[in-house]
Order: C-alpha cells, then sequence, then structure tokens
C-alpha cells in the first residue's frame, strides 16, 4: 500500500541569502579585507527565484474572518500614502549604514537558516500544531489585530521563519482610529504606555530595556538609527519549545529581569515605540526556542478572547478584528 507524502510546510527562499550580501561592504573599509568584496554577489540571489518556483501552500480549513481596513494615522495622511511608503523604504535602506542593524540582519538570516536546519524544514502550521501551554492575551481591554495571522495571506511575515505568526497589536476607537490629535507625539496613541502581560506563568530568559523610542511617529519612518531593531522586548518560558516574545516595549519600563517566574496577567512592560517601529504597537510572538535569532515561530492560540464583542472562544487570532479577554 502506497503512502501519500505528505504537504511541503516549508520551502527553501534562497532570497533569504540577500542580506549576506552586506558583508561584501566591509570589504571596502580596509585594503586587506577586499576579498569580502565577493559577498556582495549574494545581492544577486534574487534572480535564482525566476527558476525557483514556490511550492503552493496546504490549504487551510480556518474560519474566514473580516478584514476591515484601518486608515493610516494622522501624520501619514497628511503626507500621502506615497510619501509615507517612500519614507519606510528609504528607512530600510538607510539600516545598511548602521552596523548595529546591519549585524542584526545578518544573524537573522543566518539563525532562520538554522532554525530551519533545527526542524528539518517542517515547520508548524495552525493545523497541525498543537501547543502545550494555555495563553490568554497580553494586555486588557479591547485591542485590534493590525497586522498577522495563521495563513500566509494573513501572516505578519510568512518569509521570515521567527515571525511568520507573529502579532502587531494596536488600540482604536469605533472608527478604527489609532490616535486622538494629530497622531504626532507617542502620547497621541491610545496603546502607548498601556501596560503588557505574560500571557501565562513561566519564567523569564531575556530582557532589553535600554532601546530609546523612535524619534519619527506615525509618518512611515523607521528608526534606522536605533541599537536594535526589535527595540525592548521580553522573552518567557512557558513551556518546553514554547517562549513568548514581546517587543517595541518603552525604554525603563520593564518590570522583570532574566531568571525570575512571572504569573499569568502580570505586568512584563508597557507598550511602546521603540526600534523598527512606524508607530507605537505591540509585537507579540509565540516562538520555539529562547532566541529571537534561532526560533521558529509558532501559532497561537488565545483562550477567553472576545472577537468583535462575540462570546469567549479559543482561536487563532487574523487581521482586521477587535479583541478583547474575557
Amino acid at each position: 500500500m502506497s503512502k501519500t507524502k505528505p504537504p511541503r510546510r516549508f520551502y527553501f527562499d534562497p532570497g533569504w541569502l540577500t542580506p549576506l550580501g552586506l558583508i561584501g561592504l566591509l570589504g571596502y573599509a580596509h585594503e586587506a579585507l577586499w576579498p569580502l568584496q565577493f559577498a556582495m554577489l549574494f545581492f544577486l540571489i534574487p534572480l535564482v527565484r525566476v527558476f525557483w518556483p514556490k511550492p503552493k501552500p496546504a490549504p487551510t480549513v480556518l474560519p474566514k474572518l473580516p478584514l476591515p481596513e484601518a486608515p493610516l494615522p494622522g501624520p501619514a495622511q497628511r503626507l500621502g500614502e506615497a510619501r509615507a511608503m517612500s519614507n519606510f523604504l528609504l528607512g530600510q535602506m538607510l539600516t545598511l549604514l548602521n552596523p548595529l542593524q546591519m549585524g542584526q540582519q545578518i544573524l537573522q538570516v543566518g539563525g532562520q537558516g538554522l532554525a530551519l536546519l533545527r526542524v528539518r524544514g517542517q515547520t508548524p502550521t495552525a493545523e497541525t500544531f498543537v501547543q502545550q501551554g494555555r495563553y490568554t492575551l497580553p494586555f486588557t481591554g479591547q485591542w485590534y489585530v493590525f497586522n498577522g495571522g495563521p495563513t500566509e495571506a494573513t501572516s505578519h511575515s510568512w518569509d521570515i521563519v521567527a515571525q511568520r505568526y507573529a502579532y502587531d497589536f494596536v488600540m482604536t476607537d469605533q472608527t478604527l482610529q489609532r490616535h486622538t490629535g494629530a497622531g504626532d507625539k507617542v502620547s497621541d496613541y491610545f496603546c502607548y504606555g498601556q501596560p503588557i502581560l505574560a500571557v501565562a506563568d513561566g519564567e523569564v530568559v531575556a530582557v532589553q530595556d535600554n532601546v530609546r523610542d523612535a524619534p519619527q511617529v506615525g509618518n512611515g519612518w523607521v528608526d534606522w538609527l536605533s541599537a536594535d531593531f526589535r527595540g525592548n522586548f521580553v522573552v518567557i518560558r512557558h513551556a518546553a519549545n514554547e517562549y513568548s516574545f514581546s517587543a517595541h516595549l518603552i525604554p525603563k519600563s520593564i518590570t522583570v529581569k532574566p531568571g525570575e517566574r512571572v504569573t499569568r496577567g502580570q505586568i512584563i512592560g508597557r507598550c511602546g515605540h521603540s526600534g523598527h517601529s512606524t508607530e507605537p504597537h505591540l509585537h507579540f510572538q509565540l516562538q520555539d526556542h529562547p532566541s529571537f535569532w534561532l526560533a521558529a515561530g509558532l501559532p497561537i492560540k488565545f483562550e477567553n478572547v472576545s472577537v468583535n464583542n462575540g462570546p469567549a472562544q479559543t482561536l487563532s487570532l487574523t487581521r482586521g478584528v477587535q479583541v478583547k479577554p474575557l
């Protein structure tokens, strides 16, 4: 009797190696390093995609949820969408001039390759992954899932292994506006300074609390001079191979330290605008390794969640919905 071969849950995209071309810039720093200039050939790797077909993703059985459009923040509206997007792209390009962020991008690419080797290319899916922990939302009150979901169509960053199932959470009013006033100050944003909670009992394994809030807000710019594009963050071990990662917190707002035991609902920091953040928000993900660089993302189901003011349920969230704990 023949066995049906399971569908591939992941494929190798050579484009991930492109940032390694940044190493070539070091070849121009000193004549003794000239051989490193050949690393810039990695920038040509995206051309390989023409001959590297991408397999079709396995169909999902998850229910479809509404995806209402959230308006741009005030500064971006005044500039226009095209100008705001240009700001974002330019900011990303300028990160190449920041050796700290350039090194982090290399770490991300290399770590992603190691993560794929560790899981043998079989990254988890929302349909097959069975989580060990029981997780509640990392905040109180009603928030909006601005980005993220369990499918490729709704994913935060499908082709980045660690962030495949990540979420960006913000707070909005009934019209999905995310701030009061002009939106030029972080204090205008509803979520800024809101307490961020531990999603389950666990042990803190990593903390970063010294990255500044981004100086620009709401106009598309990211802080290309930041010391770390992750901003301030907390990593908590909740179960074997299940770690929560909460990022972009306000500097000096983190209330826990590595080795400390935390309980579900305990405040661990406050929502901020540090690192690569175009506006205040919470970046949250569940991952299978304590290191952000070496982790593969895990699809998480939250329990006791009300979606769009509906009854409490346990589910994977999808971008475009209002959520609150019950």
